[in-house]
């Protein structure tokens, strides 16, 4: 018994000692979103929408991964960005001129004790009002006749669309309701009642999330800090005879063990001949000594994205070769990023960055010709193969357009975006020396524009090839 319970003491010790890292590693506490912030977006969002209207939006479904087994719910962007609320199968209708002064009401399946016995509680209708903030919430059931009753009487339509100018919709991508709403909306019609025509209520809406507001920036920030740490753990975990999916588990882990409940997408860590690819996510290539290893991971916290990429040299330092495309990229990344201010146009970035790439890659000889000809014929994206910037938010390649009435969106204080210039060098690359091959390097920033500039969520990764070189050395005996 006392060797047993001594054995039991030395493993108790060992777990700790293993769980020690992971324990320090729990950086943040956890965020929980405002009620108040969703309550300011519906008030904006009503006062967009056309006069005498009403805006119908629904929850995203759940999805099947395999036979009876589902994807981890997420709510539809669109939807959650108005509603804050979590939950499959919901409808949100909002009217800005009811005669009965329910403006936001709610649409939810019924509770089910069966079904929560296995999931966990829900809200239904008697609890979503008030969890929610609506002013009303009825058992799904009831919303299309809370739309559109048709009285056999008086020979008329009564209910909600009857009573309206203009309807806006967003079916949150779940086609099966979107056929009955559709029947419900044709029957109105059909005796030429209610509105007359159906608008899709993202124009509205993407141009609302493209500002951020102090609410959404805060759960961004956070996303991009998070990122930024797991990024310095996967440099400390990359060595020569590890597989890329080791160096991946280290970032996902600890953006999980800071509260991530999932990456904004596929994390991507491409050593070697897999650096040259964009979206490479396999990720089960053993890495080689002399390899460089692109990573490009972010997580999503509180359905917030964030996207970052960092190349590093997996033997802990950089070679000539590489060390010259990569400095390349880090100037680009550099001057674009210095130009983001309110009122700079989103062109410049991109314009800015191809010209330090492509004024480099000359210099290396690994590209020929004029400047402002390979500029204007974009025959840079040989070796850059994708332009510089995205809008990041609920999505990590978020909405809004980038060039309203085909002029170049003018950068607003609290835009969020990505700076991240890249080149490739694929084996076998005609006219190349061999020296150059299986080199791709990227750099990726999630930024803020600010009131006179910007902030840069997530450069507490390191980007300087000095300092990059000693996190990777840092994780070596």
């Amino acid at each position: 018994m006392k060797i047993r319970f001594r054995a039991r003491k030395a493993l108790l010790a060992a777990a700790l000692c293993l769980a020690a890292p992971l324990l320090a590693a729990l950086d943040f506490p956890p965020l929980s979103p405002s009620p108040e912030a969703f309550r300011a977006r519906r008030e904006r969002f009503l006062a967009k929408l056309p006069p005498n209207s009403i805006a119908v939006l629904r929850s995203a479904p759940e999805r099947t991964m395999s036979n009876d087994t589902e994807y981890l719910y997420r709510p539809d962007s669109d939807f959650y960005y108005l509603t804050g609320i979590e939950e499959p199968d919901v409808t949100a209708v909002f009217r800005n001129a009811p005669a009965d002064g329910k403006r936001y009401v709610l649409f939810l399946r019924p509770r089910d004790s069966r079904r929560e016995s296995y999931e966990g509680p829900r809200a239904g209708p008697q609890e979503a009002a008030a969890r929610y903030g609506a002013e009303a919430a009825f058992p799904e059931a009831e919303l299309a006749t809370k739309l559109a009753s048709w009285d056999p009487v008086s020979y008329r339509f009564s209910g909600w669309l009857s009573e309206v100018s203009a309807l806006s919709l967003w079916d949150g991508n779940d086609a099966e309701w979107a056929r009955k709403f559709q029947e419900t909306f044709r029957g109105v019609r059909d005796r030429d009642a209610g509105p007359g025509r159906i608008d899709d209520a993202r124009e509205i809406l993407h141009e609302m999330r493209l500002v951020k507001d102090e609410e959404e920036i805060r759960f961004l920030r956070r996303a991009a800090q998070l990122s930024a740490r797991g990024h310095v753990a996967a440099m400390k975990a990359t060595v020569p005879g590890a597989y890329e999916f080791e160096v991946q588990q280290a970032l996902d882990g600890y953006c999980y063990a800071n509260g991530a409940r999932r990456m904004a997408y596929p994390s991507i860590v491409g050593s070697g001949p897999n650096s040259v690819f964009l979206h490479w996510d396999k990720n089960d290539r053993r890495i080689e000594a002399g390899d460089l290893v692109l990573n490009d991971s972010g997580a999503e916290y509180g359905y917030y994205a964030t996207d970052i990429t960092r190349t590093y040299p997996a033997s802990g330092r950089f070679s000539p070769e590489q060390s010259a495309i990569y400095e390349i990229v880090l100037d680009a990344q550099k001057q674009a990023m210095a130009l983001v201010r309110p009122g700079a146009r989103h062109e410049e970035v991109e314009e800015k960055a191809a010209r330090v790439q492509t004024e480099g890659l000359l210099r290396l000889g690994l590209l020929s010709g004029n400047l402002d000809e390979l500029l204007k014929s974009k025959a840079y994206r040989k070796r850059t193969l994708h332009g510089v910037s995205h809008w990041v938010g609920l999505d990590v390649h978020d909405k809004g357009s980038y060039d309203p009435g085909r002029t170049s969106r003018a950068l607003e204080r609290g835009m969020v975006f990505t700076i991240e210039p890249g080149i490739y060098i694929p084996a076998n690359s005609p006219g190349v020396d061999p020296k150059w091959w299986n080199i791709g390097v990227r750099i990726e920033d999630t930024v803020l524009v600010t009131e006179r500039g910007f902030d840069c969520l997530s450069c507490e990764a390191p980007r300087e090839i000095e300092e990059v070189e000693k996190a990777v050395r840092a994780g070596r005996p």
